[in-house]
């Protein structure tokens, strides 16, 4: 299996500069405040101290705490090629038009040579760290709880879908930017619980070698994985952060698509085991939904609210499809235990 990403080519002979690239940038205070008590923007230097991990904000001037913001949590390129400030500042001109949040974590795992597999102290790691910077952030900035993605440019690919694939309560959408990706990241029970997500990977048609054969392998691997919200795509150029069509993308997704959450009065329980279901959805441009409830044991539902018996001792996955009126389907899903 290929482990190694070739983007990397010529690391060894520009290793005499890391030493000059690799000090750290100034860590400015946490004063996302200012005197007035309201949220700088513009690009900002944070630190989590819970974690010790360095974080790179950029708040674009429009921003207001009268309305949720969507965030992108992004993860560099290999070392010396990108750095999660310049990451930060790669992602100015997309925010702005956009209207997104962005969040640049310092990264250990962001780096075409990782091991999936022999790495992953690495990669649980930097789970730890982007999971306590975003609840510090949920604190700070007035963010669109169903609004928050993931993603990763080149060797930013491996910590983005495997971080993105362990917290679907916390990211909708996974986006690999011409990214490093491998079948070693997550095991199957992790997938299955992460399958109603939404993940957009894109590669270019000149792209570094390697990068178009891993997404590929991506296509295969979360077709077969049964995400029905998996889109890939060959863009032009070459192995470049296209920030902008992940921003675009990222937008649409959050201005056209339903967001679905599933109610479950109760999770667990003796057989025969009665649970009312109800289907939190909203549309955000108002168009009508319909629903398709599917039990785990061939029972069946088209109403947004129901209840259902489950009659055996089994572990049941309930699955919600939800479709508005142009087409889009948006998936939800909870597990149910009847002992």
């Amino acid at each position: 299996m290929f482990r190694r990403s070739l983007l990397c080519t010529g690391l060894a002979a520009a290793c005499f500069f890391i030493a000059a690239l690799a000090a750290a940038p100034a860590r400015a205070a946490d004063n996302y405040l200012d005197e007035a008590g309201a949220v700088r923007t513009g690009k900002l230097n944070m630190r989590q101290q819970a974690v010790d991990c360095n974080y790179y904000m950029y708040i674009p001037a429009a921003y207001t705490p009268k309305k949720k913001w969507p965030l992108i949590v992004s993860a560099p390129g290999t070392f010396p090629f990108d750095s999660p400030p310049g990451t930060r500042d790669a992602w100015v001109d997309a925010a702005d038009k956009y209207g997104l949040l962005i969040c640049c974590p310092d990264f250990k795992s962001a780096t075409g040579l990782l091991d999936p597999k022999g790495d992953q102290a690495k990669l649980a790691s930097d789970d730890k760290n982007v999971v306590a910077i975003l609840q510090e952030l949920r604190t700070r900035y007035s963010l669109n709880p169903d609004g928050a993605a993931i993603t990763g440019w080149s060797g930013g690919g491996f910590p983005a879908h495997y971080i993105g694939l362990h917290h679907p309560d916390l990211f909708r959408a996974v986006i690999g930017r011409t990214a490093c990706f491998s079948e070693d990241l997550v095991d199957d029970e992790t997938a299955r619980k992460a399958r109603q997500m939404h993940i957009f990977c894109f590669f270019a048609a000149n792209d570094f070698a390697g990068i178009p054969e891993q997404n590929r392998r991506a296509n295969f691997w979360y077709t077969t994985h049964g995400f029905l919200n998996f889109e890939i795509k060959e863009v032009p150029g070459g192995h470049a952060k296209n920030n902008d069509l992940a921003g675009e993308w990222f937008s649409n997704l959050l201005h056209t698509w339903p967001v679905v959450h599933v109610e479950a009065s109760k999770k667990s329980g003796q057989a025969p085991f009665a649970v009312a279901f109800h289907a939190a959805a909203v549309q955000p441009a108002g168009k009508g939904l319909s629903y398709i409830w599917q039990f785990g044991d061939g029972g069946v539902s088209v109403q947004p609210s129901v209840t259902h018996t489950f009659d055996k001792a089994k572990l049941y996955n309930v699955f919600l499809t939800v479709i508005d009126q142009d087409g889009h389907r948006e998936y939800a899903q909870t597990d149910i235990e009847v002992k």
